[in-house]
């Protein structure tokens, strides 16, 4: 049967009320109309709402993994006792529109359950709460449809450097309209609706909002994590001071901190407590991102799992003998020629399943305002210079003497492996990639502009949607 984007985003109204995540809230059983029509049957939809973050397609591994694969930090393990095969498209960017549709469904999913709360939100007048109760819950609603658009538009259109108002991004989608076969926006369209989105969230959000009940407050949406994907989103966009005020509120919030050398290697295995970098992540179980299955990303990156994706030589090339970034790989007694990244190394469990998957940290800010002041915003008393060594300094790294470009992006390929980034910054910063550390015959160097920077759009979604319009 062809699926069409909107039949899954009706189907996502099930995910609205998830057992077990957050806070393991009972399924909601009422009809939607009835559940939504309360603020406990609101609360529950929004906290259902950030379930699908955590598949495998989405945060759970794909999504992190693909981008450093395809952007040349990451590779398939050459020891054919070191692989199960996965991830082999990834690498050698081999995408058809038949192997492209786990994001697009999970993204859109998120969409949807997030206009299903918006919209019963809108006007409501609920007895016994107050506008700004309400106005949370729209606000985190607001920052997921934001975050779902984003990363939907990253990966299956060209970057907003390219020809924002020419070329096609994806649907943006406000409102989940039985029988809509939906065209795709702009991308200019998809950006500037990311941005009224996370606009309006900053605004009717209350400064100290946190989401209660939740084991782990850093695993819901808070104003710094719409603040800080702000900045991300205007880099992107290359609005250089928008990027940097942004980046300079969430740096200037006394709720963050950098992490100090001595404790770098030991906070990607730990519960995530006040403080610290992070200031957003995927959570799922109690209190840690879970992926019921073995797709899971620290099976992907464990050499005692499925041990499919491992760092690259020239990644780790880049790392002093003393920068403690450089000590977070891992090889193994039959394959010391590999090694793995530790940024997933579960949480003592009996099986790597749970993981703190960061998406928004402190270290980025830095680095979006070094790159931003870098190419002429300006924030009085910082230089860009002062942001690198902010970064370089504290991991162990020599300071640098003046700032540049590639600096810059090397400082972020250093600090942010295998989070998601490089192959976004290749593409917004319209830089070719040549691959060093590659195994492949083909598709070693991917020049910009090329029709491969944007992935298929999922077979199903054009075969169901007259409308909707592929890729060349």
């Amino acid at each position: 049967m062809k699926k069409s984007l909107f039949y899954i985003l009706f189907a996502a109204t099930a995910l609205c009320g998830c057992e077990g995540f957050l806070t393991e809230e009972p399924k909601l059983t009422q009809s939607n109309e009835l559940t939504l029509s309360n603020y406990d049957g609101l609360n529950k939809a929004t906290a259902g709402a950030y379930s699908p973050l955590y598949a495998q397609s989405w945060y759970g591994a794909q999504f992190n993994l693909s981008a450093d694969l395809r952007g040349g930090n990451a590779k398939n393990p050459t020891n054919a006792d070191f692989t199960s095969g996965r991830y082999k498209n990834e690498y050698f960017w081999s995408f058809s529109p038949s192997t492209t549709s786990g994001l697009w469904n999970y993204a859109y999913y998120v969409i949807s359950a997030a206009n299903n709360v918006i919209d019963n939100l809108d006007g409501k007048d609920v007895g016994g709460i107050t506008k700004q109760d309400l106005d949370n819950l729209k606000a985190e609603c607001l920052f997921l449809r934001a975050l779902g658009h984003f990363d939907l538009v990253r990966v299956y259109a060209q970057p907003y450097s390219r020809n924002p108002e020419t070329d096609l991004g994806v649907p943006y989608i406000k409102h989940t309209l039985s029988g809509a076969k939906p065209a795709r926006d702009k991308v200019n369209v998809v950006y500037e609706s990311i941005i009224e989105d996370l606009l309006e969230a900053e605004r009717i959000m209350a400064d100290k909002y946190v989401r209660s009940g939740v084991t782990d407050p850093k695993g819901t949406v808070t104003k710094p994590a719409i603040q800080a994907l702000l900045s991300r989103v205007y880099l992107y966009m290359g609005n250089w001071q928008k990027a940097a005020d942004y980046a300079t509120l969430v740096i200037k919030n006394a709720g963050y901190s950098l992490w100090e050398k001595d404790e770098y290697k030991s906070v990607w295995g730990e519960d995530v407590t006040k403080g610290g970098e992070i200031i957003f992540c995927i959570n799922g179980n109690n209190g840690n991102s879970y992926y019921p299955g073995f797709e899971e990303i620290s099976w992907i990156v464990n050499p005692e799992g499925y041990a499919d994706v491992v760092s690259t030589s020239d990644l780790r090339d880049l790392y002093e003998d003393d920068d403690v970034r450089g000590k977070l790989f891992i090889s193994h007694e039959n394959a010391q020629d590999h090694f793995w990244t530790l940024k997933y190394p579960g949480k003592g469990l009996s099986s790597p399943d749970a993981n703190n998957i960061v998406v928004l940290r402190l270290s980025e800010m830095y680095l979006n305002r070094a790159e931003a002041i870098y190419k002429g915003a300006t924030i009085t008393g910082v230089t860009a210079l002062d942001d690198l060594n902010a970064i370089a300094e504290i991991r162990g790294a020599s300071p640098y003497d003046t700032p540049d470009a590639e600096k810059i992006f090397n400082e972020r390929r250093k600090e942010l492996a295998f989070e998601g980034h490089i192959v976004f910054d290749y593409a917004r910063l319209k830089k070719s990639l040549t691959r060093v550390d590659y195994d492949g015959t083909d598709n070693k160097t991917i020049n910009f502009p090329d029709n491969k920077w944007a992935m298929p759009i999922p077979k199903g979604e054009c075969d169901a949607n007259p409308n909707m319009v592929q890729n060349p």
